[in-house]
């Protein structure tokens, strides 16, 4: 009943843990559901922690503006999160980001600025278009890529679940490489805590974070494919190995999930997923963790 009086801002995390019942092999595979967050994905819990400690700096004032540059999950989360605390969003979108993501983002209150596809050091980037409009218009520029809020809020929140189920029987921990604010948490959680789990991050097969290269790699929404945030600059020391996937095997696994153990995560879940059965059946004991950090809805495009 606590929860149902907090509104709907309450049930930001708390998401079921389950295991794979038909796919794994050797070690258990369990995945955390947070696509059941109340926007359908794990980002409501940054962009609940990242409004919150904007407050807490004294940045943030009723009816304030909040900016942020995303075209993905993290734009939905911040469009709803200020709709529901008071606060005006302006979100910046790449250029040819799709009309019904565009469109969910202005039905949710948010006014949507486009930028072009361009390098992250030209001027009209989308993060950098968005840290001069929060300048210009007095907003507070978020910057999930730069913000420790990001991290903070998987360390206490996401990686406090897991380990509150599962303790210190984890042999390993996968996630994708974003901002990396959800590996970095939970490792960090895990580490400080003696838990002997490997770290494993999952990018997008040709990212520059496994090539070390300024290259392009494949489309997985969600996914690192052309940056390295400042995030996992930081904490990159705290994961132990990444491995690159391909869009194809992501697409089938996500598939697979659907068809075959009902988990409806969509194209980072799959990536994940392709990564942890990988890692459970080379280490054969243990629980191996990872994250649905969106669903299949948001990619029937794909399907």
């Amino acid at each position: 009943m606590q929860r149902a009086e907090e509104g709907i801002v309450g049930l930001i995390g708390r998401t079921p843990l389950v295991k794979l019942q038909r796919i794994a092999s050797g070690a258990p595979v369990y995945v955390k559901l947070e696509y059941l967050n109340p926007t359908g994905s794990h980002k409501d819990r940054i962009a609940l922690y990242m409004i919150r400690e904007a407050e807490r700096r004294g940045l943030l004032k009723p009816g304030g503006l909040v900016v942020e540059a995303s075209s993905g999950n993290t734009a939905i989360s911040v469009a709803w999160l200020a709709s529901q605390l008071g606060y005006r969003a302006l979100i910046v979108v790449d250029e040819g980001t799709s009309p019904a993501k565009v469109a969910l983002i202005k039905a949710l209150g948010a006014k949507v600025v486009f930028a072009p596809k361009v390098p992250w050091d030209h001027p009209d980037h989308a993060i950098n278009l968005a840290r001069r409009l929060a300048a210009e218009r007095g907003g507070v520029f978020l910057n999930q890529f730069e913000n420790e809020a990001n991290v903070r809020a998987h360390y206490e929140t996401t990686a406090a679940e897991i380990y509150g189920e599962l303790g210190s029987g984890i042999s390993a921990f996968v996630m994708g490489i974003g901002t990396g604010g959800t590996i970095a948490g939970v490792a960090k959680f895990l580490k400080e805590r003696g838990v002997p789990a490997r770290i494993v991050g999952v990018v997008p097969k040709g990212s520059p974070i496994a090539t070390g290269q300024p290259t392009l790699g494949e489309p997985i929404e969600g996914l690192a494919t052309s940056a390295v945030s400042g995030i996992y600059s930081r904490y990159s020391g705290l994961i132990d190995e990444v491995v690159e996937v391909g869009y194809e095997e992501a697409r089938e696994t996500m598939l697979k999930l659907a068809r075959e153990e009902g988990v409806l995560g969509g194209l980072s879940t799959g990536a994940n997923v392709a990564v942890a059965l990988k890692v459970a059946e080379r280490l054969g004991k243990g629980a191996v963790v990872t994250l649905a950090p969106d669903s299949i809805f948001r990619y029937t495009h794909l399907l």
